[in-house]
């Protein structure tokens, strides 16, 4: 199963491999990861350049002084800048991805090893269609009774051809706020209810989170008899948060993609699925476009990916009555607030029935779960 984790998590950090391998578990190798994204949009482009640790504990290393070039097939070259270990960018007035050329990627490590991909090819966009929702209730081996939610779904418009392939990556953007209000707090001797201390937590009661999606689609339209796609499942958000509880948007990227390219994103996202990742017995072929040019039989883990998108961005409002997620937990019993041995300051609110009981900072304080304050540019009233 270890095998599995670093895989997936090789896999998901980076874009895929080129020679077919299966992983021995008795062989504990560190294999080098690389990974890029050069599409139509503005650059910078990043590089990442990492080496994976053992099986029994993976996690990626990251790897400095490398020299990463990009190229492009009408000869023009871009030496990247590590901007800080294992991290390449390219310059915002550099090469910049256009339709129908070709990039490729070089790697040179400190120790001599070169690493390059052939010519990528980027391919024509496919423009999205609609994106729209569906109110579904699902099954998991969380929520065997059903879980009600949103099930985003997607339309393109036509392909220009029917060899055409699609990757989509998500990001999710929400507005929640905390359980309770601050009202007061004890910092061992004294009880400070103050407006000067409650104000520094006013504030804090609302928050956006933007975050990206883990899961992975992608399409084949290879097989179809018409070009394009139609009521494509994407994500499903459900009721068991507080994403829904009052407005959330998701922006999707909709990727063109090579041949290639899809063959490794369609593994990875059947690994991902619940069905494949608990039950499957061995791992998904790893394919990547990078070799080792003077050790051609080496392992690489990665994948330079070179493709055209599409993006579009939906709003959707709370139309729920009812959430699963569980609300901070309050304590109530004195003995247990006024211990001694605890560590201070302790927090206080009140309850939907006035009581006055003591809560982690999470539950007044809505950058405990990862949100900011400010309103995201881009969020709606």
């Amino acid at each position: 199963m270890k095998i599995k984790y670093l895989i997936l998590f090789a896999a998901i950090m980076c874009f895929a491999c080129k020679e077919e391998f299966q992983l021995d578990s008795s062989n504990n190798q560190s294999l080098i990861v690389i990974e890029g994204f050069v599409s139509n949009e503005p650059g910078p482009y990043t590089i990442n350049v990492s080496r994976s640790s053992q099986l029994d504990e993976p996690e990626l290393n990251q790897i400095t002084g490398c020299q990463v070039i990009l190229k492009t097939d009408n000869g023009v070259e871009e030496v990247l800048t590590e901007i800080e270990p294992g991290k390449y960018v390219s310059d915002k007035d550099g090469i910049k991805g256009e339709v129908g050329h070709k990039y490729k990627l070089s790697v040179s490590t400190k120790e001599n090893e070169i690493y390059e991909t052939e010519f990528q090819e980027m391919k024509e966009p496919i423009e999205i269609s609609s994106l729209y929702i569906d109110v579904d209730t699902i099954e998991s081996n969380d929520n065997p009774d059903g879980l009600s939610g949103y099930q985003f779904l997607i339309d393109t418009k036509v392909a220009s051809s029917t060899n055409s392939y699609l990757l989509w990556k998500l990001t999710e953007s929400y507005e929640y706020v905390v359980d309770y209000k601050l009202y007061g707090i004890w910092n061992g001797s004294l009880y400070v209810v103050n407006q000067d201390t409650l104000f520094n937590f006013n504030d804090t009661y609302r928050c956006w989170n933007t975050q990206d999606i883990k899961n992975i689609f992608t399409a084949n339209m290879a097989n179809l008899s018409y070009p394009e796609i139609s009521k494509k499942k994407l994500h499903f958000v459900g009721t068991d948060s507080k994403r829904l509880t009052i407005k959330y948007s998701v922006l999707v990227n909709q990727y063109s993609i090579n041949e290639e390219t899809y063959g490794f994103w369609k593994g990875v996202e059947d690994q991902m699925s619940e069905d494949n990742y608990l039950y499957s017995s061995q791992p998904h072929n790893i394919r990547s476009n990078i070799t080792n040019i003077n050790k051609p039989e080496e392992v690489v883990l990665g994948f330079f990916t070179v493709a055209s998108v599409s993006k579009q961005r939906i709003y959707v409002d709370n139309e729920f009555s009812q959430f699963s997620y569980e609300k901070s937990f309050v304590i109530t019993d004195p003995t247990v607030i006024y211990d001694p041995r605890r560590p201070i300051p302790r927090y206080f609110v009140k309850t939907e029935d006035g009581i006055l009981g003591e809560v982690q900072r999470s539950a007044f304080d809505c950058r405990k779960d990862g949100g900011e304050t400010t309103k995201p540019y881009f969020w709606t009233f």
